[in-house]
């Protein structure tokens, strides 16, 4: 499973929780890896993350950044970077959430003012450390972690609609002609096993039982204008054989396609 697609946490402990604005004099640097979780939420400023894989990534208004204990990185800034920063623990016997197997997690531009607003009550807690402050803290903690994993799995879900948007419209202009997984997953940029995972995620469905839904709409449009007899229509949606396009649309309609062409508009 994706972290989007298993967060629970036990949390342990909450060792900080401020708002921290660093600039570019001060140096923050993690090359053995920072300990503990994090929660990052950018407020003024714009941070470059480096991490030791080599990747980078721009942090700036708005954007959430969820960090793993053993992830390695230092933090660039031309400029002063304010932002909340909460560092926790959650019990070893939770460690299968995925949340140990992710080093990173973002969220862009992060338009929820309920998650600005969890950091804010969180850190104001941490801060004036009244009695049972540590348990209170802890309580906004779980409530900014649901907020958090709710709108990544929601950006998630967006960008994977948008990767998989080539596959959809290539079936959509050739549903007339052989489709396999492989070109479809070549188009979305996918290995067919996550193409095939992902695909069913966001439509519910197969590649292939969405492209049989095309072909049964424009066999519907075919049969409906007149033009066209039915081993036409057969043929013009990609139906080698005429019998089984017929068995196809009474299974798919429950009435043949002659039929179905004779029905008075």
């Amino acid at each position: 499973m994706s972290l989007a697609d298993r967060h629970y946490a036990d949390i342990k402990a909450i060792h900080i929780a401020h708002e921290y604005v660093l600039d570019r004099v001060h140096k923050c640097e993690y090359p053995q890896g920072r300990g503990s979780y994090g929660l990052i939420c950018a407020l003024k400023g714009r941070a470059e993350y480096r991490f030791r894989s080599g990747e980078r990534v721009i942090v700036e208004d708005d954007d959430i950044l969820f960090l793993s204990p053993d992830t390695a990185y230092s933090i660039v800034t031309d400029k002063e970077f304010a932002h909340y920063t909460v560092n926790f623990d959650i019990h070893t016997d939770t460690s299968d959430t995925g949340l140990s197997a992710t080093s990173y997690a973002l969220v862009r531009k992060n338009n929820n003012a309920q998650i600005t607003q969890a950091f804010k009550r969180l850190t104001d807690v941490w801060q004036q450390k009244r009695a049972g402050y540590e348990m209170q803290a802890i309580g906004h903690l779980y409530i900014l972690l649901a907020l958090f994993f709710s709108e990544y799995t929601n950006q998630q879900g967006k960008a994977f609609f948008q990767r998989l948007l080539p596959a959809r419209e290539y079936i959509e202009q050739h549903f007339d002609k052989p489709v396999t997984l492989e070109r479809l997953s070549f188009l979305a940029s996918m290995s067919v096993t996550n193409f095939r995972r992902e695909w069913r995620k966001c439509y519910v469905q197969t590649p292939m039982q969405y492209r049989d839904e095309v072909r049964l709409y424009y066999a519907k449009e075919y049969l409906l204008s007149g033009y066209y007899t039915v081993s036409e229509v057969s043929e013009k949606c990609g139906f080698e054989d005429v019998s089984y396009f017929v068995r196809f649309f009474k299974k798919k309609t429950g009435i043949p396609p002659g039929k179905f062409q004779k029905q008075p508009l």
